[in-house]
């Protein structure tokens, strides 16, 4: 009988209040490492949120890809980035991001250089799914060692 008073007494479903509960957790990715820059990009894509997709690129960011039928690299600021990415966002119904192993990775305090592979896959209500691969080659920074890493440039090598 003390045994079922005992188990009255704690309730699962509303544990004791922790007035610190989740602060020292980042649940969507600390982009103040390499790895929770990625992590944070990833939920960003995944959440298809672009205002937490733009804390990601510094003001002077640039991102380019290489374009098989134009022959030539084609290149964009970050404005562009984020209503490119905006667009995508808004006319998915799912997008699955997997950042895959390191192929490159060097870093200083401040500044780092990765190439990164990834599985991406998009789908649209329209269009159906799309599902590439790729590579990814970033160059991030940060203004000093207890600031978060921001992409400044970035280079996609992918099958899109």
């Amino acid at each position: 009988m003390l045994l079922v008073l005992g188990m009255w007494s704690c309730n699962p479903f509303a544990p004791a209040y922790d007035p610190d509960g989740l602060a020292q957790a980042d649940l969507l990715g600390d982009p103040s490492n390499i790895d929770g820059f990625f992590q944070r990009f990833k939920n960003a894509y995944e959440l298809r949120d672009t205002a937490l997709y733009g804390e990601l690129f510094s003001k002077d960011f640039i991102f380019e890809y290489y374009d098989q039928e134009l022959g030539q690299t084609i290149s964009w600021d970050r404005a562009t980035e984020l209503l490119t990415s905006f667009n995508l966002f808004q006319s998915s119904l799912q997008i699955n991001l997997d950042w895959n192993f390191y192929v490159e990775l060097d870093s200083t305090t401040n500044d780092a250089l990765v190439l990164r592979n990834f599985n991406l896959t998009i789908e649209t209500e329209e269009q159906g799914t799309f599902s590439g691969s790729g590579r990814a080659r970033f160059r991030l920074q940060k203004g000093n060692s207890a600031a978060t890493w921001k992409a400044v440039y970035w280079f996609d090598d992918s099958d899109f």
